[in-house]
């Protein structure tokens, strides 16, 4: 069961799911095992030091795929905690948890076919990737400054197609049910969104800056470098040939990392080499202050604009206003004065969003204008009046008028001012805006100082959004009608191992069938040799499960890898 939730935000529980453990087959426990011992062997040289240790001090252990619940415990110790989910979240959630200092981590298992690299998140990625570097202090001061600058980006309507489609690709190619003729289809419309030319959004910048640092980033050694992405460390395959002298070893560097795009479906080409944890920290900083959430004005009202997505400006008042920036509005010299607010809105104050501000009695589209110096936040009875009679004036010369209806606080200090029959005018009279029904919400303010992706007040605004009775979908199983069997044969070697049975012809049967049926499988034949070998290494079966392996290294060569690095531990 999970660890309880309840210092969790409410937003964030609809995306965690329930691990169980039940559905985890003997081919699932298997395959965790196989990938933890070959991981633990080569990572102890290649790996970052504190990976090895990092495994014990998280709860992680070699036979068994781990509970959530004892890794959040482990985790806690660290001042981190860590959830259960299932699969890919969206992009923001995912790094809203990240500053929150939780690990999110996908329930699910690769299938066996996978063993090497899976696109798709899963337990192995999360928990034996992730989670042991954590136990490093300033490799969390870097995972948790990450998670705060990144929640900030904007995010753009292209950046969600692509999560959408990677989303797809992961989930059909872990599908125990899919068909090659399915999957090729979701890879060519994963490519089709992929291969698009689009200008790079920040989120987009700084996902590449995670791809590079988190998940398939390197440290400098006294040697060589060393693995500490949870990418390499997760992919048994990728890591083991990472090192070589045909991928390309690059100092890091911001500029290099983010200006770096990567294919999630082949090996990467290069790899960035870090001096220290510190220097990803100082280089996020150096990032962050590009970005507009510290920008804000001008720039940041572009950003906003050629997202298609819901942010959130931010006036020098304080007022937060959320929503679509449909339009933007500049002076001569090129500096904001004003924006045209979509969608789902909101209107907050220190990130505390008011209640009474119903968006059903607002307008579609809300043109707001930002005013000169003179304009005070406070509602005092002369700017009212000349919103009722000569209206006020904004920095790029158009008048709003309008009849005051109320003034709504927003947290503790900020205010907006309800009115109707609202017109906007430029300076030869005509009207630009006009909202003759509908409630208009005056927002004070005279520069835009910071522009973010998301909403102010993210709870109540995706509290709103969600749709009623949708569930975020449960942890599911690899079992499937045509693996039962061959999972059956797994469950034996199982526990004959777990029980200590000292009578190695209770395996021999399992031999036969497994000889009989399943001639392909090259995994469950390396369980039985490490038995063997180590209880009757003169055995003539011991000899058979030899030379069977070695047949099909040959017979299966994408396999012969895997084959032979099981070989050598045993």
């Amino acid at each position: 069961m999970n660890a309880p939730l309840e210092s969790i935000p409410e937003h964030l529980q609809d995306y965690i799911t329930e691990q169980d453990p039940s559905l985890y087959t003997p081919i699932d426990q298997a395959v965790w095992r196989y990938v933890m011992r070959v991981s633990k062997s080569f990572f102890a040289a290649h790996g970052h030091p504190l990976y090895i240790q990092g495994l014990g001090t998280t709860g992680i252990s070699t036979d068994r795929i781990p509970l959530i619940s004892e890794m959040d415990a482990a985790l806690r110790k660290l001042g981190w905690r860590a959830v259960a989910i299932n699969g890919f979240i969206p992009p923001a959630i995912f790094l809203e948890f990240q500053s929150l200092r939780i690990l999110a981590i996908a329930c699910d298992i690769r299938k066996l076919e996978n063993i090497g690299y899976t696109p798709s998140p899963d337990i192995i990625h999360e928990a034996a990737g992730h989670v042991p570097i954590v136990a490093d202090p300033e490799y969390r001061k870097y995972l948790e400054a990450y998670g705060e600058v990144a929640r900030n980006a904007i995010i753009t309507k292209a950046d969600l197609e692509l999560y959408e489609a990677v989303f797809n690709l992961s989930a059909i190619k872990e599908d125990p049910h899919s068909t090659p003729e399915k999957i090729m289809d979701v890879q060519k419309r994963f490519e089709t969104v992929a291969n698009r030319e689009v200008k790079p959004s920040e989120a987009a910048l700084l996902t590449r800056m995670a791809w590079w640092t988190t998940e398939y980033g390197l440290i400098n050694g006294s040697d060589e470098p060393l693995i500490y992405g949870a990418g390499l460390l997760s992919s048994i395959s990728e890591s083991f040939h990472c090192l070589s002298p045909e991928v390309r070893k690059i100092p890091f560097s911001l500029k290099a990392c983010i200006n770096t795009s990567y294919d999630i479906t082949r090996p990467q080409p290069q790899l960035f080499v870090a001096r220290s944890f510190h220097e990803l920290t100082l280089a996020l900083d150096e990032f962050a202050n590009t970005m507009a959430y510290r920008r804000g004005g001008a720039y940041g009202l572009r950003l906003g604009v050629e997202a298609q997505n819901t942010v959130t400006a931010v006036l020098d008042s304080g007022v937060q206003l959320t929503g679509v920036l449909k339009d933007a509005l500049f002076t001569s010299n090129g500096e904001e004065a004003g924006f045209v607010l979509s969608g789902a809105k909101q209107f907050s104050f220190h990130d505390v969003a008011s209640t009474e501000i119903h968006p059903h009695l607002l307008p579609d589209d809300i043109l707001i204008p930002l005013f000169g110096s003179g304009v005070s936040e406070s509602p005092t009875e002369e700017i009212l009046r000349k919103v009722h009679g000569s209206g006020l004036h904004t920095r790029s010369g158009l008048r709003l008028q309008g009849r005051f209806q109320k003034t709504v606080e927003l947290g503790k200090g900020g205010k907006i001012h309800l009115l109707e029959q609202v017109k906007i005018t430029d300076g030869q009279g005509r009207v630009v805006y006009s909202e003759p029904s509908k409630l208009y919400p005056l927002a004070l303010g005279t520069r835009v100082i910071s522009v973010f992706g998301g909403a102010a007040d993210r709870k109540r605004f995706l509290l709103n959004q969600k749709k009623p009775g949708k569930k975020v979908q449960a942890h599911t199983s690899n079992l499937t009608p045509e693996n039962t069997s061959l999972n059956f044969l797994y469950r034996q070697v199982r526990d004959f191992r777990d029980s200590g049975e000292p009578n190695l012809r209770y395996l021999d049967t399992v031999f036969n069938q497994l000889d009989k049926y399943f001639p392909e499988d090259w995994l469950l034949r390396l369980e039985l040799l490490e038995i063997y070998s180590e209880r009757e290494p003169d055995n003539v079966i011991t000899a058979k499960l030899y030379q069977a392996l070695e047949n099909l290294s040959v017979t299966v060569p994408d396999r012969k890898e895997m084959i032979d690095r099981g070989l050598e531990l045993i």
